[in-house]
């Protein structure tokens, strides 16, 4: 499949003539650009789709690149990939908002071939952040089925504790502390409580 089928990129700077340049090289791969001139702008507009990258300008007025990467790592349990776009200058700020769970970044004056390549390559991510996101989300309204007292239990054994500690520490039997973790594996569809941990873990709750 065509990575860039159906995939959207949303192009963030103040400078317009940017903004044109960044779409006239995205466009002829099928790409779809959303141009905005500020972060606050996008971030107005923005809501998560199956195939999308961000590519936002690191020098803005209002809320620079960096601050708009933090501001989706808060927002979103699963951010759409970003790549920053940087001067020369600013090239070692740029890597540390990889360190921090930025993409990638591209340098001015924007070269085609490599900015395709990482915006590509962005593509291909989100895609597999987006099954993660269906993921989450379907977990998460498992979990939305669940009793207040299975709620509380689930944290318990995501904490580790057995059923005859989970008992001792809610004042409850150990054959009600079981009973409520059978349903819980039977309402978040898991079949055992190494599968569960695993499941929380993977989506780091």
């Amino acid at each position: 499949m065509n990575t860039a089928a159906f995939a959207t990129a949303y192009l963030i700077d103040d400078d317009s003539i940017t903004l044109e340049l960044m779409g006239g090289i995205i466009e002829p791969i099928g790409v779809t650009p959303l141009c905005f001139n500020s972060a606050e702008a996008f971030l107005s507009a923005y809501s998560p789709r199956p195939c999308e990258c961000v590519i936002s300008d690191m020098r803005m007025p209002g809320v620079s690149g960096l601050q708009l990467h933090k501001v989706l790592q808060a927002r979103y349990p699963v951010p759409p990939p970003l790549i920053i776009v940087t001067g020369y200058a600013e090239v070692s700020a740029a890597v540390e908002a990889m360190k921090q769970g930025a993409f990638d970044f591209v340098e001015k004056p924007i070269q085609g071939h490599q900015f395709l390549e990482k915006l590509q390559a962005a593509l291909a991510l989100s895609r597999e952040l987006h099954h993660q996101r269906l993921q989450l989300a379907t977990r998460e309204a498992r979990i939305a089925l669940l009793t207040p007292k299975e709620q509380e239990v689930l944290q318990e054994v995501l904490e580790g504790l057995s059923s005859k500690d989970i008992a001792a520490k809610l004042n409850l039997s150990v054959r009600t502390v079981e009973n409520h973790r059978a349903r819980i594996m039977e309402k978040l569809r898991v079949g055992s409580a190494l599968e569960l941990m695993r499941a929380f873990i993977s989506h780091g709750r």
